[in-house]
Formats: C-alpha cells, sequence, structure tokens
C-alpha cells in the first residue's frame, strides 16, 4: 500500500500560504490519499510571530472550517484536524490550554523560534562560527518539547539546515540524544518534504535527512510522510522517491491519527 496521508497543509489564514483549502483536498483526491490533515500555525500571545500565524481570534474559525470540509468530503477522503504547535519556552501553560481545547485529531510540534521572545528565528544566514552553538540551541529546544507532552509528532527534524549550512560533526551527538529522546517520549517524526524546495538548504532533501531518518528507524521510531504544503500544488511533494527510500531501508508501517490516537498503516 503506497503513502495514504499527508498531514502538514497550511491555510491562508497563517499569512503565508495560498490557495483554498478545497483545492488542497482536491489535490490530495487526485493522488489517491485516503487522509489529509490541515495543521496550520497556531496563535501566540502577545503578538509573537503575528505575520506569519492565524490570530487567537480565528482559531475558532480555523477549526470550524475543518470540520465543515470533513462533513463536504466524507466517503471521499478523511480530512484530520491539526495544529503544527510553535514550542516557547515560557509558554508552556498557554500552549496546554490552546491543547486541551479542540478536538484535535493531531498536533505537531515545531521550532522557529531559539529565544524567549519571539524576535531571533532559527533562519537567516549565520556566522560559520556560530553554527555550532545554533545546532546546540536548536536541539536542545527540540528535546524540550519532546518532553512536554504538548506534541504526538515532531515536524522537521533538522529544520535548522535552512541557515544555509548543515549540522557539523559537533552535532551528532545532539542529534542521537534528541531522537532517543523522541524515542522516549512515544512520539512520531515526519518526513517533511518540504526541504525539495526550499531555496535556502545546501541538497534538496527532506527533513530530517536520509542518515537521520535511518537513525529513527533504527531506534523504532514510528514515521509519517508530509509535505508542509503552502500551496496546492505542494501537496504530496516526492511522496513516491520516499516511499521507494522506505522501503528500500525496510520500513514496513507508517503513522496516522485520529483524537490524538496513534496508528499504524502498512507501507
Amino acid at each position: 500500500m503506497p503513502i495514504n496521508a499527508d498531514y502538514h497543509m497550511h491555510t491562508p489564514l497563517c499569512q503565508h500560504a495560498a490557495g483554498p483549502m478545497e483545492a488542497y483536498v482536491e489535490r490530495a483526491i487526485e493522488l489517491g490519499l485516503r487522509e489529509i490533515g490541515f495543521s496550520d500555525h497556531n496563535p501566540l500571545p502577545h503578538g509573537f510571530g503575528a505575520n506569519v500565524r492565524m490570530k487567537e481570534s480565528e482559531l475558532d474559525y480555523y477549526v470550524k472550517l475543518i470540520q465543515d470540509l470533513r462533513f463536504t468530503y466524507r466517503g471521499r477522503i478523511d480530512v484530520m484536524l491539526g495544529l503544527e504547535l510553535d514550542f516557547v519556552e515560557g509558554l508552556e501553560d498557554y500552549l496546554e490550554q490552546q491543547v486541551a481545547a479542540y478536538p484535535w485529531d493531531y498536533i505537531i510540534g515545531s521550532i522557529h523560534y531559539l529565544d524567549r521572545e519571539c524576535r531571533a528565528g532559527a533562519w537567516g544566514k549565520t556566522a560559520p562560527a556560530d553554527v555550532e552553538a545554533h545546532y546546540a540551541r536548536y536541539f536542545e529546544l527540540v528535546r524540550r518539547l519532546a518532553d512536554s507532552g504538548l506534541c504526538d509528532l515532531i515536524a522537521h527534524f533538522d529544520v535548522a539546515k535552512r541557515i544555509g549550512q548543515p549540522p557539523t560533526e559537533c552535532s551528532a551527538d545532539d542529534i542521537a540524544q534528541t531522537l532517543r529522546e523522541i524515542a522516549h517520549a512515544g512520539l512520531c517524526i515526519e518526513i517533511n518534504t518540504s526541504g525539495y524546495r526550499h531555496s535556502d538548504v545546501v541538497t534538496p532533501e527532506p527533513y530530517p535527512s536520509f542518515p537521520i531518518i535511518e537513525q529513527a528507524l533504527a531506534l523504532d521510531i514510528p514515521l509519517m510522510v508530509n509535505s508542509d504544503a503552502h500551496a496546492p500544488d505542494q501537496v504530496g511533494l516526492k511522496f513516491a522517491e520516499i516511499e521507494r527510500l522506505l522501503r528500500s531501508k525496510g520500513c514496513a508501517e507508517l503513522a496516522k491519527f485520529e483524537r490524538r490516537k496513534r496508528e499504524m498503516y502498512e507501507l
């Protein structure tokens, strides 16, 4: 059975995605997917990152839009209710309330900010002398996210390489430790194919890179494949290529979710 779900979709509410939600769903149907999940960027308080996420006042509307799509497309494809939750130190109580307030099917946890004030994003060109500290801080926050209990899966595991420089050899221990903590927390990792379309990575490849995918498989961390689509034509990007890779590595099943309960389906 091929990959049959894509759980990482954005909407115009995040202010940097294009196209009606129906177009994403129709593209998923065209590709033969059985499930599509919307997981737009969560609101944050005090205007943090306000230009790249929905407003708090829009969250009810967002949830209703997805519930309406689920009804409209019943029998053709399952539309799942998700959220991409930006983890920011010090906002755990706020995030916990947000997670508890709606009947989510899954929560994708992500790191986009490396400081408490949400000013210093993880990306933008980092001076070579700062690369090791950049990755050390990033993976530290991924571990804190994994330990927080707030999410069901980890987004774009090594997306910090969007600085234009891949992790150094010094990051190997950080990566291994982070994978172990994700495994211990019982979380899933997405293979995010948006790295194939990002121009600020050295090598077009998924997040995480293929060697990290192999490490995750060795630790029996459940995987899923997502496109992180910000436009309808990005749905299912490179899924056939990732499927071939996973089969060649002996991966026999992938994860899916409903009401925050994980199930595995045969690949």
